[in-house]
């Protein structure tokens, strides 16, 4: 990365943060805290360590509907409701964009750009029952689009003289209502940037994300034991469509997909632990735009765990997730489109995330996937393209490392970070994995962002 790229880069930063500063003094007082904040009459301190992690509060918080407070006992409609927003700026720089298509694999980087501006149903609906749904602008592929739904129900009972906490979920990914910071969609780095992510992922590493809506039942007993059960199916018809409006669908699940996910917890003081299992069976048809016939079987379990302490001072978290996932390719392979019947993908993902005051932080990560090699599933593309793999494997590896500081006092609505990312293998080697020259660290990335949230 030379100086100029760097220093632009700053500058865009310092531009971004003064505007949204200038915003932040301007708004009208209703506006200074988010909808959770302004429902409870706690402080975001209460629920994150910094946006977006839980704390054990804001997971209860969670699973309790999003209903705890009295947002909505007043008169004052519709200025009561949960509402909030928010904006963010960023900057991405690739290392080097030889032997690709720039203007296909980085279409926004080098570029200033809004990468966010979204509105968020964030709260409170009945005394039984909140939402959080962000709808907003992507800047990076340039859409309107519902990014996450969470809609829940919960209630309470004793059993065995212990609170049994219960509840439904209804979502548009699996991953969302998760609470432990261990979720791929929740856990470090919580920003998407513009540089290019390996294609081949396990589904429940985001790879429904938006296109399939799921209904779960879940309990907590004795803030020990979780467990949920739930079933998934594409959200591009009927009265499931606005769950991925705006999002094309680019996977599409025969009939329903399980998912279940078991959790043992344990909170000791300012120090909380937590590890379990889940996983899910996925059916996808083989072409998106003609979802009949034979389809391609996934089977997911993910082992995952998360320590967490909370201090006056220093702020830690640590999570680690292993995921291997089956792939039968019953329908892509007798058409020729697999070279072999069956593969397996193995990832495993790690990141620690460390806060003085919560206000000055550093977040380093560690991601790791490897899988069987498989020519026609995974093998080059037309021309020098960045995703195109000469060898025929998913086999990604690297680490992420990022500077976060939050500049106001006593309040996380503005957050500023400059990460980089760097590849030691991209898919399948670590030199000329594409075949046209491109090397493992030309994906290379330095991200800057300024995060505002009201």
């Amino acid at each position: 990365m030379n100086k100029s790229r760097t220093a632009s880069l700053i500058q865009a930063m310092m531009q971004a943060a003064a505007a949204a500063l200038l915003f932040l003094l301007l708004s009208a007082p209703a506006q200074a805290v988010p909808s959770f904040g302004r429902q409870t009459g706690q402080p975001c301190a209460s629920c994150h360590t910094v946006f977006p992690e839980l704390t054990a509060f804001g997971r209860q918080f969670k699973l309790r509907g999003y209903s705890l407070g009295n947002q909505l006992d007043d008169n004052n409609f519709p200025f009561n409701l949960p509402l909030s927003g928010s904006l963010i700026g960023s900057h991405s720089s690739i290392r080097d964009s030889r032997a690709s298509d720039p203007s296909e694999d980085f279409p926004r980087a080098g570029e200033t750009i809004l990468q966010t501006a979204a509105v968020y149903y964030a709260g409170k609906i009945t005394d039984s029952t909140g939402a959080f749904v962000q709808y907003g602008y992507d800047g990076i592929e340039r859409r309107w689009a519902i990014e996450m739904a969470d809609i829940r129900y919960a209630s309470s009972t004793m059993l065995r003289n212990k609170e049994l906490l219960f509840g439904v979920t209804l979502n548009n990914s699996p991953g969302v209502q998760d609470v432990w910071n261990s979720a791929p969609m929740w856990s470090f780095p919580h920003l998407e940037d513009a540089g290019i992510m390996p294609e081949v992922a396990p589904a429940l590493d985001m790879a429904l994300a938006g296109q399939a809506a799921g209904l779960g039942l879940y309990g907590f007993w004795d803030n020990i034991l979780y467990g949920e059960i739930g079933v998934y199916r594409t959200a591009r018809k009927g009265v499931l469509r606005p769950f991925s409006a705006g999002v094309p669908t680019e996977t599409v699940v025969d009939g329903h997909a399980p998912y279940w996910h078991l959790m043992f917890n344990r909170e000791m003081g300012n120090q909380s632990f937590a590890a379990g299992i889940k996983g899910i069976i996925v059916n996808i048809f083989p072409d998106e735009d003609e979802p009949s016939g034979p389809t391609d079987r996934f089977r997911d379990v993910a082992l995952e765990a998360q320590y967490q302490y909370i201090g006056a001072v220093h702020t830690f978290t640590a999570d680690a997730t292993w995921m291997r996932e089956t792939r039968d390719w019953d329908a892509s392979f007798p058409m020729g489109m697999a070279s072999n019947a069956s593969d397996k993908l193995r990832t495993f993902k790690a990141n620690v995330h460390y806060y003085w005051q919560r206000r000055v932080g550093l977040g380093v990560g560690y991601f790791d996937t490897q899988g069987d090699r498989d020519m026609l599933k995974y093998g080059m593309a037309d021309g020098p393209s960045a995703m195109g793999s000469a060898s025929g494997s998913p086999d990604n590896r690297g680490w992420i490392a990022e500077l976060n500081y939050l500049p106001l006092k006593d309040t996380q609505n503005l957050k500023l970070g400059l990460r980089y990312t760097a590849y030691s293998r991209f898919n399948g080697a670590r030199n000329n994995y594409n075949g046209f020259g491109r090397d493992a660290s030309d994906n290379n990335l330095l991200f800057g962002y300024v995060w505002f949230i009201f």
